[in-house]
């Protein structure tokens, strides 16, 4: 964890502005987005604190030049824009948190003392702010109420604590539910319909959670604390056996990176500072740690938002170098391992422990969420029937892992939108069409999809039978089926194809099988099954029918498809759909039937790993 952040302050230094004429002096150029981003502040701690335990002139040096760079930017109220450019400020709140936490860990005086009219000032507005609540996302008011309580023990403020426990306080009461998942992470740009559409793994996580942990320790309140440790031990079912972190559903998955969210922090704060209290934290935080590593791209060093990114992209942003770069100074500084080096090598016991989805299983079905997971020893799949817009639903398999390819298919947006402008990239050639597995009728010019089904229905259970291979650990494998209608590709179209689906998944020894069925009422144009995998090749159609790919790691995907009415479409095995969040390129197999007569048609797909 100590090299990352290493490795990180060492680009954040070699990346800052040193132009006296350049009115960003000692702010963070980003090559990729051509600007200083407007949360270069939030890396005043991570500098900070890499030079309070290494002695490293180079790294003060570094903070105190992007103080002045801090105080620059400020405006009169008090506040920081989100970027030069823009309007939003609520982010003021997260570097008003490095501001305090570098003053906590300050030893050199003259240094800490002069943060402290800045802070006040920042503080101020997010008081008049946050203070009272409001309606935008979650993560403003409890990283505000742990920004106030800071403050306060800094500035003497105590109307800062209150209104810093009523807001933690009134997050519990009425966004977490009872069985630890936390609610409100909404956009006026992406309607939901439900309250259960607000949860988004990569904001609790890296945020939300943390801030809570932080809360907990500083002040003992056992509400908080309980209500820490319960909602990171649900959010942590999330995190896959590698490391990786599964948002596909989320609220906010138009910013899914695999490791997170792209301009959140980092999960490691709050799996750190809880880990004293579950030994499974600080697994969870050991291995998201290893899987970070593995997205930092080799040609400039940031962090990569899939495993393609530095084929789709010549630069990376700096934008999440800065923010990871402060989740990790604060799990070191705050954490389980505060007080004493990290030794990454040592026989620790807790890395015995097993994550829940390093557990064989089977099935998991998180009502609130309508998510279900399955798993076996070869595979793990996340299958989402949530009511999130513009998110993959109906029964889709949103992340398709395996455990030595890592990811095999995913479900990004289903249109990419930029709904931050200056957090997301334009769109590039290659996204016309979605990454997630799916079914298509064309009727009368129009398309439908269960993509667009929010009332799609599903059940998942665990699978033990003869021809699976057992594990005294859990399940062999796992099963489930999922029930809907075809839903118009417009949302805001009220034609209806007359299609009902149902599509069955089966995790069996080594294959993941598919079984679609297409139950067709009215005659349709086309009805097309495409399944995207994650991979930068063509695919080749064999003489037995059968379907190679190479996927990650140079292993070799074997699929055979079966299903009389269809046809592979072969421009589909060379042709190339590509995703920003996550950050990968597919080749999506097509299979057509062409024009059809009310009946029901089936496909199945098998899909093993060599």
């Amino acid at each position: 964890m100590l090299d990352i952040l290493r490795h990180c302050c060492d680009l954040l230094v070699e990346e800052q502005v040193r132009d006296v004429w350049n009115g960003s002096l000692g702010g963070i150029w980003c090559t990729g987005c051509q600007t200083v981003h407007g949360r270069s502040g939030d890396a005043i701690f991570p500098l900070y604190y890499l030079y309070s335990i290494s002695k490293e002139e180079k790294y003060r040096d570094a903070a105190r030049s992007l103080f002045r760079y801090i105080i620059a930017a400020q405006e009169g109220d008090g506040a920081w824009r989100n970027e030069p450019e823009a309007d939003w400020k609520g982010t003021t709140v997260f570097q008003l948190l490095a501001l305090c936490h570098a003053y906590d860990q300050l030893t050199d005086q003259e240094d800490g003392e002069a943060l402290k009219p800045v802070i006040a000032k920042a503080a101020a507005w997010v008081s008049a702010t946050f203070g009272d609540g409001g309606d935008t996302n979650v993560n403003y008011y409890l990283s505000s109420a742990l920004a106030l309580l800071l403050s306060d023990r800094i500035l003497g403020k105590p109307e800062y604590g209150g209104q810093a426990k009523r807001l933690m306080h009134g997050c519990i009461d009425t966004r977490l539910s009872r069985d630890g998942w936390l609610f409100g992470e909404k956009t006026r740009m992406r309607p939901f319909t439900q309250m259960t559409s607000t949860v988004d793994i990569g904001y609790n996580l890296d945020m939300s959670l943390g801030v809570m942990a932080e809360y907990a320790k500083l002040t003992g309140d056992p509400k908080v604390m309980s209500a820490a440790l319960l909602a990171l031990a649900k959010h942590m079912e999330m995190v896959y056996p590698d490391g990786s972190i599964d948002n596909s559903f989320g609220s906010r998955n138009y910013k899914w990176t695999l490791f997170g969210s792209k301009t959140a922090h980092g999960s490691q704060m709050a799996f750190m500072l809880l880990a004293d209290k579950n030994a499974a934290f600080y697994r969870a935080a050991r291995l998201h740690t290893n899987y970070l590593a593995s997205c930092i791209r080799s040609a400039d060093g940031r962090f990569g938002y899939g495993p393609m990114h530095e084929q789709l992209f010549e630069h990376g942003c700096i934008h999440p170098t800065i923010n990871r770069a402060d989740a990790l100074a604060v799990a070191l500084a705050y954490g389980a391992e505060s007080g004493q080096r990290e030794h990454e090598d040592r026989d620790d016991t807790r890395d015995q422990v097993k994550l829940p989805s390093e557990i064989l299983f089977g099935a998991k079905s998180y009502k609130e969420l309508a998510v279900h997971q399955l798993r076996s020893h070869e595979w793990m799949a996340t299958i989402s029937c949530s009511a999130v817009r513009n998110a993959p639903t109906g029964g889709t398999v949103g992340y398709l892992w395996h455990r030595a390819v890592g990811a095999v298919q995913l479900g990004g947006m289903t249109v990419y939108r930029q709904y931050e402008e200056f957090n997301m990239p334009k769109a590039m050639p290659g996204m016309e069409e979605p990454i997630a597995p799916r079914i298509e009728v064309s009727r009368e010019g129009r398309l439908y999809s269960n993509l667009y089904e929010h009332d799609a229905y599903a059940k998942a259970a665990a699978v033990n039978n003869a021809d699976s291979r057992e594990n005294e650990n859990g399940a062999a494998g796992a099963a489930a089926v999922v029930h809907g209608k075809l839903k118009a590709m417009d949302e805001g179209s009220c034609y209806d194809c007359a299609a009902f689906y149902r599509i069955d998944y089966e995790l069996e020894g080594d294959d993941f099988i598919k079984r679609y069925e297409i139950d067709v009422r009215l005659a349709c144009d086309n009805i097309a099954i495409v399944e995207p995998i994650v991979t930068d090749r063509a695919a080749v159609a064999q003489a037995d029918g059968r379907i190679q790919v190479e996927v990650l790691h140079q292993r070799q995907l074997m699929l055979r498809a079966s299903g009389h009415s269809f046809v592979l479409d072969p421009g589909s095995l060379a042709r190339r759909t590509v995703s920003i969040f996550p950050s990968v390129i597919t080749v999506p197999l097509r299979w057509n039937t062409g024009k059809v007569a009310p009946g029901i048609y089936r496909f199945q797909i098998k899909m093993r790993i060599k």
